[in-house]
């Protein structure tokens, strides 16, 4: 009995070992793979860990280098020093580097060698070229991280924007300096640029920290699960699982104290559980202080969110975004934030895991950029653009009898300066004259610089009456001063121009007119003075009308309302050809015809000939571009030419370029130039003249008598033409001193070889008498009234000759 007993209960325990020594090779083999599962699973999650900061880290070189390239095309846009042009170049290296590193990561075959010099081309650490093949590789089409490649591939659609500006910046500035409205039109492009990658940038780093957070948890889980299984199994494989977990733990603190990116575990209290010496040195203390801080104490507490009990609201402080540490000197470092809820572990709280990327330098290129966009850089106070937003602001805050006042200041002296001290004299002069007005403003007050010697100033609350009594205690301060340089001395003289900010301001265009308005009116009456806007003043008023027809006018030449007259010229003897002079007309919106006394005036005294010139040589070549018959049909062709024009090297050369493109009219085309012009501007003249006789123009001397010094300049002067002043003509009927001089003009025209024409002829008795006297061609309207140029082309040219053989 005891035997089958012993037999009978052995039995079992024998084939229950049997079975386990039968399952031992497959459990074994079950903890190999669950071991393999788990160790894999655990260097997953680190790789995932430290890939996705490598990448965040990256992208911080990524967007340090965007903002490198932008303020230097923004300081190259605004100087065209070269140095900035290579410095933005440079910097676009780095995004340029990241994405040949990805394109070799997605061709077939995969190109490792050009994805390693790409990745290190963008300043990525070497350590991380690898991880970065390997997460791009196996994560590409990951979630989370395909948004972040797609993020990426739309921020290189900015960084081409970004080369090719370059390049059209560099082409821009080699043809010309840049005019100011071309500055600001690249620097506002430029901006539209950062802004659009910024927050592509940051998403990329959200989509980034949020895929390895995913990432993190799932693969935990799984972990977790081999976990069990293993100490289900045996206690020696729950032994070898902790080993293997410390081992592990062991990797990840290097990493964690390695990176360069601060990173810090956060109790739900906000007490420190880990940092590593990143975070240390952005905070600027030691590594082991950080044991005893909280975030409370390092956190700037604009941006520290608590909810209504004081505690901490970790759902809205794990948002990603630029947050602010707080040094103990108080010095301010802005931080990348990226944070995310670790899960508890038994027995303990949630954990916090922040990374914090240093970007303060990007922040204050940011920063730099912004105040250059609204500051000048010379003398440090706002720019136009600042202040008719400011003026935006304060007219829209003048209601219930408020009431403000603009200062339109222009310096009387600055010319002086610049001509005979130099720019840097001009300079210092502008720097010295901007400290001294805002020294004697209020806290309210500002002032900023329009551009050139124009200053702006605003007094709050300030009636027009009193703003003219600070104006001229503000005067009288800068007249008891003086700039010296280089042992001479010049007055800070300005004339002032006081125009209130009410009610009945239309908008700051109106605003800036109207206290232009009244400092021109100061300058006219001897300057160094002070004119308030009024309604009622004659003066201000002629200035307002004047500069409402130079706006009218600049408008009418952007939407191609100045229309093209012309004027017959005929020869007194003879059949000299279809010749006319080209007139310009102005159509209003409603369809009103206005001549040229009406708005050529005004664009003249205000500096704006040149525009009117301009669109008249561009519209006489389109002419004949579109009409070549008509262009084989002229003789001569006349087009007036400004003071202004005459004087600006920018306009021979814009000529120059369209007689390039239509060679064939050149030969056409007579130029007229006035005789006051010329004599005001001789060596330009000379200058304009022989630039356009070499290219087969010709050129007549316009209003020819009206000068002082007319026969003086004659015989230097290469002209071929002379166009006697109508003031000669139109009486001369009526008397015998304008005979004589109409008829010794006559005479040196002859005996110089010049033609000579009699403008403003306008009846059959004077005709009569400037064919006795000798006079060559004649223009008014006793032989043809202006008709539009392409009426008199329409027409028959025939009737010009047959009026001369009948005459």
């Amino acid at each position: 009995m005891d035997n089958w007993e012993a037999t009978a209960s052995g039995a079992p325990d024998g084939r229950h070992d049997d079975r386990g020594l039968q399952r031992l090779p497959a459990r074994v083999a079950a903890l190999i793979v669950l071991f393999a599962l788990g160790a894999l699973l655990t260097a997953a999650v680190l790789e995932t860990q430290a890939g996705a900061t490598a990448y965040i880290i990256g992208e911080s070189h990524w967007s340090k280098a965007h903002q490198r390239a932008v303020l230097g095309l923004y300081r190259y846009a605004s100087h065209g020093r070269p140095s900035d042009l290579d410095a933005a170049r440079d910097a676009l290296r780095v995004p340029l580097g990241d994405r040949e590193g990805r394109r070799a990561l997605e061709r077939e075959p995969i190109d490792v060698a050009a994805a390693r010099a790409g990745f290190l081309q963008g300043q990525n650490a070497p350590a991380d070229i690898d991880r970065l093949i390997w997460m791009y590789r196996a994560l590409a089409r990951a979630p989370y991280f395909r948004d972040s490649v797609r993020l990426w591939r739309e921020a290189e659609v900015e960084i081409d924007q970004l080369v090719a500006l370059a390049d059209a910046l560099e082409a821009r500035t080699k043809a010309g300096p840049l005019d100011a409205h071309d500055v600001a039109a690249y620097q506002r492009t430029l901006l539209a640029i950062d802004a659009r990658l910024r927050p592509k940038e940051l998403a990329f780093s959200r989509s980034l920290a949020q895929g390895a957070h995913f990432m993190r948890r799932a693969l935990l889980a799984l972990s977790a699960l081999a976990f069990i299984g293993l100490c289900a199994y045996a206690l020696h494989v729950m032994r070898t699982t902790l080993r293997r977990v410390r081992e592990t733990e062991s990797e990840f603190r290097i990493a964690f104290h390695q990176s360069v990116v601060g990173m810090v575990k956060l109790d739900r209290e906000g007490r420190f559980t880990q940092a590593n010496e990143a975070l240390a040195q952005i905070l600027g203390r030691p590594l082991q202080e950080l044991r005893a801080l909280r975030l409370a104490d390092v956190l700037h507490p604009d941006d520290l969110v608590v909810d209504a009990a004081g505690v901490i609201d970790w759902v809205r402080l794990r948002d990603a975004g630029e947050r602010r540490f707080v040094r103990p000197g108080g010095e301010v470092r802005w931080v990348r934030w990226t944070a995310s809820v670790v899960a508890a572990r038994t027995g303990r709280s949630e954990r916090v895991f922040v990374l914090a990327e240093d970007v303060s330098e990007a922040h204050e290129l940011a920063c730099e950029i912004a105040h250059q966009a609204s500051h000048d850089e010379l003398t440090g106070l706002i720019n136009r653009r600042e202040i008719a937003r400011r003026l935006g602001l304060a007219l829209g805050g003048v209601p219930g009898g408020r009431r403000h006042t603009l200062c339109f200041i222009d310096l009387d002296q600055f010319k002086l300066v610049n001509d005979t001290c130099g720019h840097e004299a001009g300079d210092r002069f502008l720097c010295q004259f901007a400290h001294r007005v805002a020294t004697q403003l209020r806290r309210d007050d500002w002032v900023g610089r329009l551009g050139g010697d124009e200053f702006a100033v605003l007094l709050h609350d300030t009636g027009l009456d009193e703003a003219e009594a600070a104006m001229a205690r503000i005067q009288a301060s800068l007249g008891e001063n003086a700039f010296r340089w280089n042992g001479r001395m010049f007055a800070l003289n300005c004339s002032i121009g006081v125009a209130e900010i009410n009610d009945d301001a239309v908008d700051v265009d109106w605003l800036l007119r109207a206290a232009d308005a009244a400092c021109y009116v100061a300058k006219e009456e001897g300057r160094n003075r002070i004119r308030c806007y009024r309604d009622t003043d004659p003066s201000l008023s002629r200035r307002r009308r004047e500069l409402e027809w130079v706006a009218h006018t600049q408008l009418a030449i952007a939407e191609e309302r100045l229309l093209l007259y012309a004027q017959r010229i005929v020869a007194l003897e003879g059949d000299s050809g279809l010749q006319y002079e080209v007139l310009v007309r102005l159509r209003d919106r409603d369809g009103t015809v206005h001549a040229p006394g009406v708005f050529l005036p005004a664009m003249e005294r205000y500096g704006q000939g040149m525009a009117v010139d301009r669109y008249v040589i561009e519209a006489v070549c389109r002419f004949f571009a579109r009409h070549p018959a008509s262009l084989a049909r002229v003789d001569l062709c006349h087009v007036n030419v400004s003071a202004q024009s005459v004087a600006d090297p920018a306009f021979l050369e814009y000529v120059g370029q369209w007689l390039d493109q239509q060679p064939g009219v050149a030969r056409r085309l007579c130029f007229e130039i006035t005789e006051t012009a010329v004599i005001a501007n001789l060596d330009d003249a000379c200058r304009f003249i022989d630039a356009m006789r070499e290219r087969g123009c010709r050129i007549a001397l316009d209003d020819f008598g009206s000068g002082l010094s007319s026969f003086a300049y004659l015989r230097r002067l290469p002209v071929d033409i002379l166009k006697i002043d109508g003031a000669f003509i139109r009486d001369l009927a009526r008397g015998e001193s304008d005979l004589a001089l109409v008829r010794s003009m006559s005479q040196m025209g002859r005996a110089l070889g010049k033609a000579t024409v009699a403008e403003w002829v306008e009846s059959e008795a004077v005709l009569a008498q400037l064919r006795e006297v000798g006079i060559g061609y004649v223009q008014g309207y006793a032989v043809h009234v202006p008709c539009p140029l392409d009426e008199l082309m329409a027409g028959d040219v025939a009737a010009a000759a047959a009026y001369a053989e009948t005459a």
